[in-house]
C-alpha cells in the first residue's frame, strides 16, 4: 500500500481512477462468486478514505 501511495501521492485525481477500476473489477468477481449476495458499500471500501482532505 505505501508504494502505491508513493507511486501516486502528486496526482490524487490518478489515485481515485486506478482504485475505481479496482473496484469494478472487485464488484464484478464478488458478484459472480456471491449473485445472489451483492458486495456492498464498496465505494466506502475502496474510495472513501482516498478523498481530499478539507
Amino acid at each position: 500500500m505505501l508504494a502505491l501511495l508513493t507511486e501516486y501521492r502528486g496526482s490524487r485525481t490518478a489515485l481515485l481512477i486506478y482504485l475505481g477500476t479496482l473496484m469494478h473489477e472487485a464488484t464484478n468477481q464478488l458478484t459472480q462468486l456471491h449473485p445472489d449476495h451483492p458486495p456492498a458499500r464498496m465505494t466506502e471500501r475502496f474510495l472513501s478514505w482516498a478523498r481530499a482532505r478539507g
